[in-house]
């Protein structure tokens, strides 16, 4: 779904074995993927489209799992 340009490598499911790793990975993905750092690197507007609904799904995803890390 990204485009080469924005420093994004995949991650291996042996990265995230503990809590965290997760939140480390997170956190180089929000940095990857925020819309005002994609601004700044002069993305086209379908780069920030994308750029907009990969953050808001990664913080979802985030909240859902600090949710049940807690249980």
């Amino acid at each position: 779904v990204l485009w080469p340009e924005c420093g994004w490598r995949p991650v291996s499911l042996t990265d995230l074995i503990t809590a965290a790793s997760v939140k480390k990975e997170y956190r180089k993905a929000t940095l990857c993927i925020h819309p005002d750092k994609v601004q700044q690197k002069g993305a086209n507007l379908q780069q920030k489209y994308i750029a907009e609904k990969v953050f808001d799904l990664l913080k979802e995803a985030w909240t859902k799992f600090n949710s049940e890390e807690l249980f």
